[in-house]
C-alpha cells in the first residue's frame, strides 16, 4: 500500500492506546496475562493501519493520508501514567525496564499522584525538598524523563507530525462512535459494538491511587494547562469529530479542569520541545 493510502497510529501512551492497538492488529498487550483478552477488529482502519508511532520510535511516512489519534482526558491519562509506572518493590528487579527512573517514587517519596501534587506542586507546601518539586513540575510537563508516559505527552506526538497532517480521533470516553465514525471516513461500515471491544492493560486500582483533592485537581490542572490546549487542538482537527462532539468532550473536562478547558492560553509559554522532538528520527 502507497504511503498516501496509509493511516499512520499514533500510540499516546495511556490514553486507550493498547485497546485500540489490539484492534488494530497491533500486538501491545494483547492477551499477555490472564487479565487481558485479544480480539482483532475487521475493518479498513485497521486494513490501512499498518504504522505507528510510539514513544521514541517512529514507524510512519510523512505522507500517510490520516494520523490517528488516541486520546483521553489529560488528567485522567496523568493518573494513569502515575499508576502505571509505579515500581513494586516486592518485585526482584523493580527498576528495570518501564521502572527505569526512581526518582519521583522513591527518592522523592511521591507514592500517590494526590501526593505528588499536594507536596510537590501546591505552592507554600514544605512537604518536599525544592529538588523534588522542580522533579515533580517538569515531569509532568514533559520536560524530563522522569516518568515515560509524562515525557512523551500529547504536545510530543502533536509537533513530531508534519504541520498539515490530516488527524482523526478516537476518544478513549467514547471509543464505539469514534471508531465507527473513522471507519464510515474511510468507507467503510459502522458496525463496532462496545460488546466486541477487547479489554487490554487494565488493573485493578487502590483506592488511594486514583484519589485526587480538589487543590491536587487544580495545581495539576494548573501545569497541565499547555497540555491540555494541545488535547483541545488534536480535538478540533479531528476530520471524525463533529462539533457536538467537541462540545461533549469539553463538558467532560470541565468536571475536572474547569478553568482549563473554558480558556484558550495558558500562563506559562508552552516547552520547547525541539530537541525532543529531534531526537526519535
Amino acid at each position: 500500500m502507497t504511503p498516501d493510502k496509509q493511516t499512520c497510529f499514533m500510540h499516546v501512551g495511556k490514553a486507550g492506546g493498547s485497546t485500540i492497538g489490539c484492534m488494530l492488529g497491533f500486538l501491545i498487550h494483547c492477551g499477555d496475562d490472564d487479565k487481558t483478552n485479544f480480539q482483532s477488529v475487521p475493518s479498513l482502519l485497521a486494513a490501512t493501519t499498518a504504522h505507528s508511532f510510539h514513544r521514541g520510535v517512529y514507524d510512519c511516512s510523512d505522507e500517510a493520508a490520516n494520523y490517528l489519534f488516541v486520546i483521553r482526558n489529560p488528567l485522567a491519562r496523568a493518573l494513569s501514567a502515575f499508576n502505571y509506572a509505579k515500581p513494586d518493590l516486592s518485585e526482584k528487579h523493580p527498576f528495570s525496564k518501564k521502572y527505569k527512573d526512581k526518582e519521583i517514587y522513591v527518592d522523592c517519596d511521591f507514592w500517590t499522584l494526590n501526593d505528588l501534587a499536594e507536596r510537590g506542586l501546591v505552592k507554600g507546601n514544605n512537604g518536599a525538598s525544592d529538588e523534588c518539586k522542580d522533579r515533580a513540575k517538569k515531569a509532568l510537563l514533559g520536560t524530563e524523563n522522569n516518568l515515560v508516559h509524562w515525557f512523551y505527552n500529547y504536545q510530543f506526538y502533536y509537533e513530531s507530525m508534519p504541520p498539515d497532517a490530516n488527524i482523526v480521533v478516537i476518544r478513549n470516553e467514547h471509543i464505539v462512535d469514534d471508531w465507527n465514525a473513522v471507519e464510515t471516513l474511510l468507507g467503510g461500515a459502522a458496525d463496532l459494538t462496545k460488546e466486541s471491544l477487547p479489554v487490554n492493560n487494565q488493573y485493578e486500582k487502590k483506592p488511594e491511587e486514583v484519589y485526587l483533592s480538589d487543590a491536587a485537581k487544580v495545581v495539576l490542572c494548573e501545569t497541565l494547562c499547555n497540555e491540555i490546549q494541545v488535547y483541545k487542538t488534536i480535538l478540533k482537527r479531528a476530520q471524525n469529530i463533529k462539533n457536538e462532539q467537541y462540545v461533549q468532550s469539553m463538558q467532560q473536562l470541565v468536571t475536572s479542569c474547569p478553568k482549563e478547558a473554558m480558556e484558550e492560553s495558558c500562563p506559562d509559554a508552552k516547552p520547547d520541545i525541539r530537541e525532543k522532538v529531534d531526537g526519535c528520527y
